[in-house]
């Protein structure tokens, strides 16, 4: 798992004023929404008794701990011990990481990570999801599976026709078609025709006769496939269907802990856009994640190798190669972080926040940061 990059672990809608806890990268965070509106992540942890902060309230932008009342505030200081009473001094190393925020697209990024903002990876443009023209659907499926299995499953293509068979894939035509990869610094993105058993939208159209695009007789057309992962958690799936329009299927793997992984995905189209076709389309999407679920939950060994020849690679798995590849780049750069931030049970570590680097709280932490490391405990 990696740390330093922007990860969307929540919806926009899900974070309200009151606290939530979130998983990411085996270590609980609690996010709310101050009163101007910005959200806040912090660590979970309460350096004074470990009490978990979402438990608590918000009182005037503050999470209060409910364990003992302890109040921090966005930046993750400490701003009231009650037991000390009013006015008394408050030693700095009471702070517990607090962690960027933005908010874009509908989503709730987060960056797990201390390096400076200029060297920060950027979140990737997905600007079409405000574009009013597309109406989406969204929802989430929890994978008892490594995150980068889950991301590798979500860019392959030679495995549509026997997991996906009957919805997208034929699996009287496996062979994968010439395409090509554009691969840039932190994202690789495929595209390719692939033909499909069915007419485009044919359960919409059995419903609904009079939108039918095609005639009973027509042959089925290729569909334009791209298939993109931005490391190390996002793959966008981006199908246009002739004499239709385009459908876009855009989630975020977010990596729980090192054998578990909660997407968060979200449909868009620009065809059928009516209230009646929601239900279908989220129906067909939630189809092909219980068609993945079975196949990835079962893959050996579960995590990827760390050498490229531990496993046998053809041209089709160019994506997968891919994404190897510039995973090897983080682990390089010292990014990768331990399956675990608890370690034992006498024992926790934190991941980084930006504020270890500043000047004046470089000794200023009670809980140690999750070392480095490619591998799991």
């Amino acid at each position: 798992m990696f740390k330093n990059f922007w990860y969307a672990i929540a919806f926009s809608e899900e974070i309200t004023e009151a606290p939530s806890k979130h998983r990411l990268l085996a270590q609980d965070l609690v996010l709310w929404r101050a009163s101007n509106g910005q959200v806040r992540a912090l660590s979970n942890t309460c350096i004074h008794r470990g009490g978990s902060l979402s438990q608590g309230k918000v009182e005037d932008d503050n999470i209060t701990c409910p364990y003992h009342g302890w109040g921090f505030g966005g930046d993750g200081a400490c701003t009231i011990i009650p037991a000390n009473g009013r006015g008394k001094p408050i030693s700095k190393r009471a702070r517990v990481d607090s962690y960027p925020v933005e908010e874009r697209y509908g989503w709730i990024w987060v960056f797990p990570g201390d390096i400076p903002e200029e060297e920060r990876v950027p979140i990737p443009d997905l600007s079409f999801m405000d574009d009013p023209e597309y109406r989406s659907v969204s929802g989430e499926w929890t994978w008892n599976a490594n995150y980068e299995r889950v991301v590798e499953n979500g860019t392959d293509q030679s495995h549509t026709p026997f997991v996906h068979g009957g919805v997208f894939g034929d699996p009287k035509a496996p062979p994968v078609e010439e395409f090509e990869i554009e691969v840039g610094e932190w994202w690789a993105r495929l595209t390719v025709e692939q033909f499909s058993p069915n007419k485009p939208a044919g359960k919409l159209t059995q419903l609904f006769p009079k939108s039918r695009a095609y005639k009973e007789d027509e042959p089925t057309p290729p569909v334009l496939v791209k298939t993109a992962f931005f490391f190390p958690s996002i793959v966008m799936i981006d199908l246009t269907i002739p004499k239709l329009g385009r459908q876009v299927i855009w989630d975020t793997n977010i990596p729980v802990d090192e054998h578990t992984t909660l997407t968060k995905w979200k449909g868009y189209r620009n065809f059928y856009k009516t209230p009646w076709a929601d239900r279908i389309a989220k129906k067909m999407i939630v189809k092909v994640f219980a068609q993945d679920d079975r196949v990835v939950n079962e893959i050996a060994p579960e995590l990827i190798p760390t050498e490229l020849n531990g496993e046998l690679h053809l041209r089709s798995d160019q994506m997968s190669l891919e994404f190897r590849k510039i995973k090897q780049k983080a682990v390089d750069l010292g990014y990768s972080v331990l399956g675990t931030s608890e370690g034992t049970q006498s024992t926790k570590t934190i991941i980084a926040s930006p504020y270890r680097r500043e000047e004046g709280l470089e000794n200023s932490w009670i809980l140690p940061a999750t070392p480095e490391g490619s591998t799991s405990l």
